[in-house]
């Protein structure tokens, strides 16, 4: 193949390369967050709540990883193993279509591990961790409700400001999109479909009421959306950063570091933490 026409526009090799290097590029990089994971582990002397927490961030690193790689292969044009794409296209745009329902998936779950590291941070799970059964138990307590609710009753400086962050991130009209829209349509409604692969249902049919005439159903109310691999890219692309930003500021908020004791009791922050002394213990105060 020595040029690819693409949405009419033609690229050659060096062009594609060179499509796929932006692209990559735009993405964020997330690999700050290992140091806080590793600050976060080697706090387990002092507080279980952290130590714990950073055990999610390192499983938020992994499953952004996954989530990337996913991403950047739907925008990949070309899929070196296939057929010619200039005489049938169909294929990569199956194996992109492929790779874009992964990508939706594990960026619509990233939001749940951050409310798993806020809510281990904070003991806002309400379980005591004494046995894998109560740890998965203490993640199922981690839901969106649940820790905003938690945060909200608190009603303090530190956890309205916290509050604000995660609604901030949950609101946002990309993310409610990717969250309400495809994500729930893969999970719930019957999959996706994809411009240029997307066909008619061979098997439609509606049912009428013999003296109205009204349509009592129709089998277009369970077609799924349709919607455009490029378009999609982009905008998953836009969550990418904006969700690295927001567990950067969620992150920067718990303050791994404002926990490493000084041996003497002490007020951290916003009167966030405290230290005692004699009980070598740590405490976290949102309120």
């Amino acid at each position: 193949m020595e040029k690819l026409i693409y949405k009419g526009i033609s690229y050659s090799p060096e062009d594609l390369k060179e499509d796929y290097r932006r692209f990559s590029k735009d993405i964020e990089s997330h690999n700050d967050f290992i140091s806080s994971y590793m600050l976060a582990q080697s706090l387990e002397t002092y507080d279980h709540g952290y130590s714990r927490a950073g055990n999610r961030i390192y499983a938020l690193h992994e499953l952004l990883l996954t989530a990337k790689f996913s991403l950047y292969n739907s925008y990949k044009k070309i899929h070196d193993d296939l057929p010619d794409p200039n005489e049938n296209y169909l294929p990569h745009l199956l194996r992109r279509s492929h790779y874009l329902k992964n990508a939706i998936i594990w960026y619509s779950s990233c939001q749940d591990y951050v409310l798993q590291i806020v809510s281990l941070s904070y003991d806002l799970h309400g379980v005591q961790l004494t046995s894998a059964e109560k740890y998965k138990e203490a993640l199922k307590n981690c839901s969106y409700r649940r820790v905003t609710n938690k945060l909200s009753r608190i009603d303090s400086e530190n956890s309205l400001e916290l509050l604000r962050m995660i609604e901030e991130y949950g609101s946002d009209k990309d993310v409610e999109y990717l969250r309400e829209e495809l994500a729930n349509n893969l999970k719930h409604h019957g999959n996706l479909k994809f411009k240029g692969i997307a066909v008619g249902n061979p098997g439609f049919y509606t049912e009428k009421d013999a003296q109205t005439g009204n349509t009592t159903y129709s089998s277009d109310w369970t077609e799924s959306l349709i919607v455009d691999i490029d378009e999609v890219n982009e905008l998953i692309k836009r969550v990418h950063n904006l969700l690295i930003t927001h567990i950067r500021e969620v992150l920067k908020f718990i303050d791994f570091e404002a926990c490493i004791p000084t041996g003497e009791k002490k007020l951290i922050g916003e009167k966030r933490y405290w230290v005692t002394k004699e009980k070598h213990e740590y405490r976290k105060i949102l309120c």
